[in-house]
């Protein structure tokens, strides 16, 4: 027996005619005729009683209707609850990312366009990004440096902004106000800064390496909250994107530019080519470009 025996017999039972049933189900009155004898010969019972031209149930066919319509029903109530697991999933996006200044404004204008998806967005290494990417386990990466394309394994990045830094200080201090700042002006300061590995630390230090600039660090952490309040506080001077400014347009009077041509990064959105990552993973692809490109043309002019 199956869900389609059952919904065959329920029709019947409740048309109370077979002819009438088999056209209802778009079925011929002879192949609806042996469903039915199948049923009752698999239970071991009858389960209509023929009356005139029609056909009742009996007390056994009773007894089984009230059953199988109990089955039919929590069978439909499953359907519809995996319909919406899957409609769920296909509007579910996962996001790795090295870094953290970007994801705020992004997903929150995301969400403000497309307020039916979902954003799992975490932070992880290279290593654990691309492995990620690879095995399906996450959608796209944001990434600084860009990770570099895997025709092997699907990976492919995007260019979406080249961003350049500038230094934090604290309230107070006699750096501010200047045009620009260069390393031999900080060498005696101290550093709050991200911890190895991400995507800011990583483009620091490059430059750090190149001008063989030693940094003071008093303090990593990959909260760039924490990072601005520790500088506003008088713990050290911090390096950070840009992107901040336009965040917290507040720190622009705390702010120098660099006056270090090195002192850029750039961010690349990574994604999986071979897996189909559908309307959700198209929507969101294009809405990170645009968006970018928005801020690009918006934003800098004011900082």
């Amino acid at each position: 027996m199956d869900i389609r025996d059952l919904r065959f017999f329920c029709m019947t039972a409740e048309m109370e005619h077979v002819t009438r049933a088999a056209e209802k189900l778009g079925v011929s009155q002879p192949f609806l005729t042996r469903v039915i004898s199948n049923l009752e010969k698999e239970i071991g019972l009858s389960l209509f009683d023929n009356v005139g031209r029609k056909i009742r149930l009996n007390e056994n066919g009773e007894t089984f209707f009230r059953h199988a319509k109990k089955v039919l029903a929590d069978f439909d109530e499953l359907n519809t609850e995996i319909g919406a697991m899957l409609d769920r999933h296909d509007k579910s996006i996962s996001i790795l990312c090295n870094m953290s200044s970007y994801s705020p404004e992004l997903i929150m204008a995301f969400r403000k366009k497309y307020p039916d998806y979902t954003i799992a967005i975490e932070f992880a290494t290279i290593k654990d990004i691309m492995d990620a990417l690879a095995a399906g386990e996450a959608d796209f990466a944001f990434c600084s440096p860009p990770l570099t394309d895997d025709p092997l394994k699907g990976l492919k990045t995007d260019l979406v902004l080249c961003e350049r830094c500038s230094i934090l200080l604290p309230p107070g201090h006699p750096l501010i106000g200047r045009d620009t700042v260069a390393f031999d002006d900080i060498k005696n300061e101290k550093l709050i800064t991200t911890s190895k590995g991400t995507g800011l630390r990583i483009n620091i230090e490059q430059a750090f390496k190149k001008y063989d600039f030693r940094p003071q660090i008093v303090c990593e952490s990959n909260d760039m909250n924490l990072i601005i309040r520790s500088v506003r506080d008088g713990m050290g001077y911090a390096i950070i994107p840009r992107w901040q400014l336009y965040s917290n347009p507040e720190l622009k009077q705390y702010c120098v530019d660099v006056d270090i041509p090195e002192t850029y990064a750039y961010i690349g959105v990574t994604y999986n080519t071979m897996p189909c990552a559908g309307a959700a993973g198209a929507d969101f692809k294009n809405f990170v470009v645009q968006f970018l490109d928005e801020f690009k043309n918006m934003a800098y002019g004011n900082i």
